[in-house]
């Protein structure tokens, strides 16, 4: 059973709750208006009250959560979850997972208006919702049929296309409940009170507390059918956390979450994960992120949907990822560093491996099959502790053959292994690679007369630890998790660490030739543009005012011209 202090560290928001079992499935959903108090009382024995309680309690595990605004998000989205997962212990749901809209649109003679269960645009039609509560749904309906089908008191079931037209155009100004049809509102309230006329003003209350919330659910249905991937990012002390909210067809349907150490390299880090993430998932039509992420040097594919279409709102959806990427900050630092104990993954790495693994270093290679950069990076670990020292990159040669990812790696481990003061600090080498790797390794090796144990750890479609081989390519098998999440890390770090020493050595190269192919900017012009600016990317980004102190005015004018 779940740890009950876990709990403290929740967001006091709204939300949905997911309780999982101890193979991760998801047991049950819930909505909350305080997701950490609501949570709480399925440990409070005064406040179990279904027979399935105690039962469920037995088998959580484990729990994820996701942060709204309102009460009423967190309806519309456990709604969704509960008809995606079918809970073993949620209660079965009417088969519609939507909730309504209010619909007005044109008819021949009348003007219609009507519930509908999903948001669809077309023309001549007006959508109010979603209404989460069926019974200010029908007040709603009503009141506005009073305001755009009654003439001297009566309602009328038949209208002219004249008075169809004016109805629709009076429609399309209520919808907006700007401040003017609130105040009307308002007095009606207190007239009906002061009329001791309660029912309808409590009714006319309920309206006015319906249409005041208007805008709150829509972080979680939008008006668009794009696809959308919103990216909420926080950064505390060295960790950083990722939480990706998925719009499709308008709705919400999934958010996930990321936690990891952070190099002191901030935007090479999001540079690279959103990159590698879409790898491996499609790409949407839009992507969402802080104005201070969107000019990184994306590809061209991924750099074209970010922050696309300026008439959605992007900030509350930000804010609403960023919400939950620092939803339950505690446990999700504790996962980090609980997840691996040095000591005992060395341990365990000697007993399965026959060897001691006390020095080893481990290798990687970085480069884009359209570019000449191809780096080569060593990080050697004393202990399961890095040793910074010790840690090499190594430019190599482009190979154009079939077989480069031989040839990188051969090149790789010969020139860190060329170094005997480096190859006195390692006993065991890991390649981020697969038997092709270890061969390679194995080559460099015996042309240096090196001695050492080989072994290759293998990604899986998700770009993570998969498997540890030996340099018979035989399958090493682990069963401890602490282990298996060792070498996920380091697998991970030296990964990272390739591609930002890439992505450096390539930005340079890119931006250097940019510059030096503008006439009249040799390498000494370029020199001081550096001094001042620091990088090409400032020297790029700043303003003509500021460029033409240094060169002139013509050159400034062809340095904005560079589209990244």
């Amino acid at each position: 059973m779940i740890d009950k202090k876990l709990i403290k560290n929740i967001s006091t928001n709204p939300g949905v709750y997911f309780w999982k079992d101890k193979d991760g499935n998801i047991i049950y959903v819930g909505k909350a208006k305080n997701l950490r108090s609501r949570m709480s009382q399925y440990f409070d024995p005064k406040m179990q009250n279904s027979f399935k309680t105690p039962a469920m309690l037995e088998k959580i595990f484990s729990f994820e959560t996701t942060v709204f605004n309102t009460e009423d998000e967190a309806c519309i989205f456990e709604r969704k979850c509960i008809k995606k997962y079918n809970p073993k212990y949620n209660v079965i749901l009417p088969t519609q997972a939507n909730f309504p809209y209010i619909c007005i649109y044109k008819k021949l003679n009348d003007l219609k208006i009507e519930l509908r269960n999903k948001y669809k645009k077309e023309k001549n039609c007006l959508y109010y919702g979603p209404i989460i509560q069926s019974k200010k749904y029908k007040l709603l309906s009503k009141y506005l049929t009073h305001l755009l089908k009654t003439k001297d008191g009566f309602i009328l079931k038949k209208m002219s296309p004249l008075e169809i037209d004016l109805a629709f155009e009076k429609a399309k100004e209520i919808l907006n409940f700007n401040k003017d049809f609130k105040s009307q509102l308002i007095e009606k309230i207190n007239f009906a009170a002061n009329n001791y006329d309660f029912e309808r003003a409590s009714e006319l209350k309920e309206i006015l507390e319906l249409i005041e919330n208007k805008n709150l659910t829509q972080n979680i249905e939008l008006k668009t059918k794009k696809s959308i991937d919103v990216f909420g990012i926080f950064i505390q002390e060295d960790k950083i956390f990722i939480s990706i909210l998925y719009y499709r067809f308008s709705s919400l349907i999934n958010k996930k979450d990321f936690q990891f150490e952070l190099s002191n390299y901030k935007d090479e880090f999001i540079l690279n994960f959103i990159e590698d993430y879409y790898k491996k998932a499609e790409i949407p039509e839009i992507i969402v992120i802080e104005d201070q992420y969107k000019d990184l040097l994306f590809t061209n594919e991924i750099k074209d949907k970010i922050n696309k279409n300026n008439s959605l709102n992007f900030q509350k959806l930000l804010s609403l990822a960023t919400e939950n990427a620092k939803n339950d900050i505690t446990n999700k630092i504790k996962k980090i560093n609980n997840n691996i104990n040095i000591e005992l993954a060395i341990n365990d790495l000697k007993n399965i491996l026959e060897v001691d693994p006390n020095k080893f270093v481990i290798f990687d290679n970085s480069f884009q099959a359209k570019t000449k950069e191809i780096v080569g990076r060593a990080m050697v670990f004393h202990n399961g502790i890095k040793v910074k020292k010790y840690n090499r990159n190594f430019i190599l040669n482009k190979n154009k053959s079939n077989n480069s990812d031989f040839n990188y790696m051969l090149q790789n481990v010969s020139k860190f292994f060329s170094d005997p003061n480096l190859a006195n600090e390692v006993n065991l080498i890991f390649v981020d690679g697969s038997f092709i790797q270890i061969s390679a390794a194995h080559q460099a090796l015996k042309k240096l007369n090196v001695n050492l144990p080989i072994f290759g750890l293998i990604k899986n479609d998700k770009h993570l630890f998969d498997k540890l081989i030996n340099e018979k390519n035989i399958e090493i098998i682990i069963n401890n998790s602490n282990t298996i999440n060792y070498l996920t890390n380091i697998q991970f770090e030296i990964d990272k660490e390739a591609k930002r020493i890439y992505n450096k050595r390539h930005n340079k190269k890119l931006f250097e030739s940019l510059l030096t192919n503008i006439k009249g900017l040799g390498p000494k012009t370029e020199e001081k543009l550096l001094e001042k600016f620091a990088t090409y990317q400032n020297i790029i980004s700043a303003n003509i005012e500021e460029l033409s102190k240094y060169v002139s005015i013509e050159i400034a004018k062809e340095i904005k011209k560079i589209k990244l």
